[in-house]
């Protein structure tokens, strides 16, 4: 197998450089300065895609470390026990993302304790506008790759304020992480990351995890389907053995596809008998998962290092491939759609609400004034 230098591989459109960024950019947003005061009760991050993935690895996170719910949104409705008393972070690279503005005007009716994390669009204006402190991401990147910066900002607003020692947690794992991503630059046969590479090629994989990496799995599965070009999937166990686990032991085709497990360090010992009897189970019935051994002392060590393995795994696949990586044309085109479907919908909307105005001010004119 010829051993690939990613550092010196063409690169195009950035995408390896913005992949090699990740633990720069969270290291430069944990160490910056962010005045903002709040006291809440429950923290709400709002986001889609890209922008929404570092607050799950969070909410993961805050598993272990948090005595105060996490959640995070991926909706155009805010849930009703977002209130005056939650700290509402709004996460939209783009600052356009329509969904995420809908959150935005939602949180600031409601009064909700806000900051807004983006590189610009209509999200900055309208929360300087509304005068909602706004804390700004580096520009010209893929929203996916944003992931390092989105971490680093939301861990230092959150711990800044008082709530879960995020930051903390990151200061003392990044030396670790620094380590970790100078041997998966190199695509060599020790590699882990060219390891699953080389083994999912051509196939379907389903990416499955504990609750406490549910996050990183799905941030695996989405960019296989975004730097890959290829359909992935991801789940969680025990879940997944109420369910999935039929089809994995009866059904048909299976071949096509390829199972991933994540085997933690330090895991409870439920979760590791779990995991065994899952493997044991799919092997005794022709099955032959992969198992992937994800190292850490805390579950954030544990998300990231996840992270950093499936991100360079995608890289891995789309040059196996032969696909440019940063290349999202579909997804642009639907947003551009949408976007001009919202548009009409709007000036239907006002149309409408003029028309019953002025039918309003038709059948109840105003009243004579009496001699």
């Amino acid at each position: 197998m010829k051993t690939i230098n990613l550092l010196e591989a063409e690169d195009p459109t950035g995408m390896i450089e913005q992949l090699y960024d990740f633990l720069g950019d969270m290291d430069s947003a944990i160490n910056e300065t962010i005045d903002f005061d709040a006291d809440y009760d429950n923290i709400a991050i709002c986001g889609m895609g890209g922008s929404a993935i570092g607050g799950s690895i969070l909410a993961d996170a805050g598993f272990e470390i948090s005595d105060m719910p996490i959640e995070v949104i991926e909706f155009t409705e805010l849930p009703k026990w977002v209130g005056e008393r939650t700290l509402v972070i709004i996460s939209t690279y783009s600052g356009n993302t329509y969904e995420t503005l809908m959150m935005y005007d939602q949180a600031v009716e409601r009064g909700c304790q806000i900051v807004v994390v983006t590189s610009g669009g209509k999200i900055r204006e309208k929360a300087i506008a509304d005068g909602v402190k706004v804390v700004s991401i580096k520009e010209g990147i893929q929203p996916r790759s944003a992931i390092g910066a989105t971490i680093g900002y939301m861990a230092n607003i959150i711990e800044t304020t008082g709530g879960p020692k995020f930051k903390t947690e990151l200061k003392k794992v990044l030396p670790s992480l620094y380590r970790l991503r100078d041997r998966l630059v190199i695509g060599d046969k020790k590699n882990v990351a060219v390891k699953v590479a080389r083994r999912i090629h051509g196939k379907v994989p389903v990416i499955y995890a504990s609750s406490v990496l549910s996050g990183s799995a799905y941030r695996w599965k989405t960019q296989i389907n975004e730097n890959s070009k290829m359909m992935a999937f991801s789940g969680t166990i025990p879940e997944s053995n109420h369910n999935d686990i039929m089809w994995w032991t009866e059904g048909s085709k299976r071949d096509t596809f390829q199972i991933i497990l994540f085997q933690e360090d330090e895991s409870s010992k439920i979760m590791r008998k779990l995991l065994n009897i899952t493997v044991c189970t799919l092997r005794e019935r022709g099955m032959n998962p992969l198992v992937i051994r994800i190292r850490g002392r805390t579950a954030i060590e544990r998300g990231l290092r996840a992270i950093m393995i499936g991100d360079y795994v995608s890289i891995y696949l789309a040059q196996y491939s032969g696909v440019d990586p940063a290349q999202i044309n579909t997804i642009i085109s639907f947003k551009s759609r949408f976007s001009t479907l919202l548009t009409y919908m709007e000036k239907r909307k006002q149309q409408r609400s003029r028309k019953k105005k002025k039918s309003e001010k038709e059948e109840n004119p105003p009243s004579e004034p009496k001699s």
